[in-house]
């Protein structure tokens, strides 16, 4: 800030703000028709003559532009200029002015100019009438002269709300005996036309302005540092977390994919009213509070994380403009659910993400939700255990009810919450929808696009070369598979299963698995067998463990989070359960302890991940739902699985059991689903167990045609779906069936 102030010395002295070397904004009455002006910075080389570039009225903008002609200062190491506007009118205390006015000089000779800073409290509403804002002073005012104001050769100055310019200070309010400054907002200067026509045609890129209800200095200092760390923690997504089986990461701004959503009506596609299809950035913009149900895999994170990473840095595209400049919290609902939060308050928003950025200053969280500049991102309310949803309600809906202005986008797994759970707070549904054709096309696409950039990062040019050439090859290879193969097509349906699809294709040089349960095995092959194969790296961690043995622990834990209704686990839980792994598996336990075992599953498995420093989660909870079904079939729990059928955290667990089962397992798991369901005591118990059987008899490797015909006599007896929300919750696999 100060080091953009200078002294104006035209046909009286006064102050102004230097916008860029060259480019000066004072105050209009300063001047006369003629006068020749000049400007003077305290670190600059003398004064630098200037010409007029566009001079307000007096009366009603007293403003002035002026054009050195030559550099005042070189501005090289001065922070970048931020503007301010006013959004309400609560008094805002800590703002200052700056300037060279008459009281404040100094030396053996009068008029040796001095720079004063006066801070003061800003009162927005009281210049109101006149287009004004006027600051009080914190400090006594200064004694009054005989020849004016003793804040004569202040006008101009700049008027500043922490690192925000704001105003330019015009004159001295009469009656308040020099306890008052005014200043003519810089908002309402921009919007006359003239002045923004000289300001473009020498600025052509000037910053926008920010709303501002708080001018406590140490948020508007704090609020870049977050910027920066929320886009540092969101702007790339982790995918897989190895290069052998795809990119290690991707570059959201590079590899974003805009995914199609649908708000929901009723379920006839043939009314007028029914289900609106467009892009999921087209609905945001318009709707301040979501709630967006998307099945595993659908890219509910990524939109997350797109949005915390380019809201915080002003980088939507237009339709979501309104979001643009929000200060994004987000709110990872199974970290909550790991470390016992149940109703984390406004102080508590910034810490749950553990962004790498200093603690914010006391209250500031709640400042920017008060100022509705926050937007909430809860990501995975279905990670939630389902008795603690209805608490996870109460906070979100007490915390907006507390701070209505707040914008939220809350997502869900498409059964977890009922329709009108979060109604009363104004939340509208939508539901991503699976990837079409085309889609799936362009997916591969950006994910061969980010494949080619991972090369580029690659020390060897003359390796990243033949990568980027196979690459160039295999991508139309993909493409033309997909378009002849339907099978492939439907098992590429969300972003994660084409994610695995694309790098499974690169792997195998073109290869393809023809089940959900043969591409979840070959994905977790690759990364738990061969990556350090295929990198030449031989016992790190002085561990070295087959494939089966690397699924046999993981396999233990994944178990022990759906059994706890849980996504994380500490340390100390994961050591407990990988002992209880390692007492039948004698190899293991010669090479280390279970210590030693959990940091080489977290360095090198890449299906586990520590993401705090005692919080440990599974890269997605797809795998951690194929191996905890796993270990179900093979440690003979099935009857486990059914007791709890009708839990919805549970139910896509028992989907991909199915796969893993035996001829005699698949009949035993499909006869209690159907048990379960002929017992349900009402509908809506009953039409997610008859869903679920249907999915299992479809994708069972052998059932008999009488079970078989059972299922779907069981499930057609409570057709048609009486809303949208029943006919999605069949599933991709068993819809087609039913609409066949």
């Amino acid at each position: 800030m100060e080091d953009r102030l200078v002294a104006v010395l035209g046909g009286r002295q006064g102050s102004g703000v230097l916008l860029t070397p060259e480019l000066v904004l004072t105050s209009a009455h300063l001047f006369e028709a003629g006068d020749a002006v000049d400007v003077a910075a305290p670190d600059g080389d003398g004064p630098v003559p200037c010409d007029v570039a566009w001079l307000g009225d007096p009366d009603t903008c007293d403003v002035a532009l002026l054009v050195a002609r030559r550099p005042v200062l070189p501005l090289l190491l001065a922070p970048p200029l931020r503007w301010g506007k006013c959004a309400g009118w609560q008094p805002m205390p800590r703002c200052q002015v700056l300037g060279f006015p008459q009281v404040h000089r100094y030396g053996p000779l009068p008029g040796e100019l001095e720079a004063a800073q006066i801070p003061g409290t800003l009162m927005p509403l009281s210049g109101r009438m006149r287009g004004r804002y006027v600051l009080h002073a914190d400090h006594h005012p200064p004694a009054p002269v005989t020849d004016g104001s003793p804040w004569a050769g202040l006008s101009g100055g700049p008027v500043f709300a922490g690192p925000l310019l704001i105003g330019i200070a015009s004159g001295d309010p009469l009656g308040w005996q020099h306890s008052s400054i005014e200043s003519v907002p810089l908002a309402a200067v921009i919007d006359d036309p003239g002045f923004r026509k000289a300001l473009l045609e020498h600025w052509p890129d000037p910053p926008e302005f920010e709303e501002i209800s708080s001018a406590y200095p140490e948020d508007l200092a704090y609020e870049p540092a977050y910027a920066r760390a929320v886009k540092a923690a969101y702007s790339r997504l982790e995918i897989f977390g190895l290069d052998e089986l795809g990119p290690g990461d991707w570059d959201l701004d590079t590899a974003y994919f805009s995914l199609e959503a649908q708000s929901p009506s009723p379920p006839e596609p043939a009314r007028p009213d029914a289900p609106e299809l467009r892009r999921i950035e087209d609905f945001l913009g318009s709707r301040p509070r979501t709630v967006l149900r998307g099945e595993a895999g659908a890219g509910k994170t990524t939109l997350v994380w797109w949005l915390a990473s380019h809201t915080a840095c002003r980088m939507l595209p237009d339709q979501l403009s309104e979001l643009d400049g929000l200060i994004p919290f987000v709110i990872p609902m199974r970290s909550l659910a790991a470390r016992g939060i149940t109703s984390p308050i406004p102080s508590q928003l910034p810490k749950i993400a553990r962004l790498p950025v200093d603690r914010p200053p006391d209250g500031w969280a709640g400042r920017v939700l008060e100022a509705g500049r926050g937007l909430l991102l809860v990501d995975g309310m279905d990670e939630v255990p389902q008795a603690d949803r209805e608490l996870a309600r109460k906070w979100l809906a007490g915390l907006l009810r507390m701070y209505p202005r707040t914008r939220c986008l809350v997502t869900v797994r498409p059964l977890a919450v009922g329709s009108e759970w979060l109604e009363q707070e104004g939340f509208e549904e939508l539901r991503l929808l699976p990837m079409s054709d085309e889609d799936i096309q362009s997916f591969a696409g950006s994910w061969h696009r980010a494949a080619r950039l991972e090369c580029d990062r690659h020390a060897d040019e003359h390796w990243a070369q033949r990568q980027r050439d196979r690459l160039d090859k295999l991508e139309p290879e993909l493409s033309q598979e997909f378009e002849r193969n339907t099978v492939l097509r439907d098992l590429a349906r969300t972003p994660l299963l084409c994610a695995v699809i694309c790098a499974l294709h690169r792997q195998w040089n073109g290869l393809l698995p023809k089940t959900r349960w043969d591409l979840y095995s070959a994905a977790l092959n690759l990364m738990l067998a061969r990556r350090d194969a295929h990198r030449r790296i031989l016992r790190p961690e002085g561990v070295e463990l087959t494939a089966d043995e690397s699924r046999q622990l993981l396999q233990r834990i994944a178990v022990w989070l759906v059994r706890n209704g849980r996504a994380e686990l500490s340390r100390e839980q994961a050591v407990r359960q990988l002992d209880l792994a390692l007492r039948g598996l004698r190899r293991v336990r010669a090479q280390g302890t279970a210590h030693v075992v959990l940091t080489y599953l977290l360095n090198r498995s890449g299906l586990l991940q520590e993401r705090s420093p005692d919080s440990i989660q599974f890269i997605h909870r797809t795998f951690q739902d194929y191996l905890a079904a796993k270990e179900f079939q093979e440690s003979d729990c099935l009857d486990e699985l059914l007791l709890h059928a009708a839990e919805e955290q549970w139910q896509d667990v028992l989907r991909l059991a199915v796969g893993h089962c035996s001829r005699s397992e698949e009949q035993r798991l499909i006869a209690g689903l159907t048990a379960a369901a002929d017992a349900a005591p009402d509908r809506e118990t009953e039409w997610p167990l008859r869903a679920l059987a249907a999915h299992c008899a479809l994708n069972a490797k052998y059932i008999e045609d009488d079970q078989y015909e059972q299922v779907w006599a069981g499930l057609k007896r409570l057709l048609p779906a009486r809303d949208q929300r029943e006919l999605l919750s069949l599933g991709q696999d068993v819809l087609a069936a039913v609409q066949r």
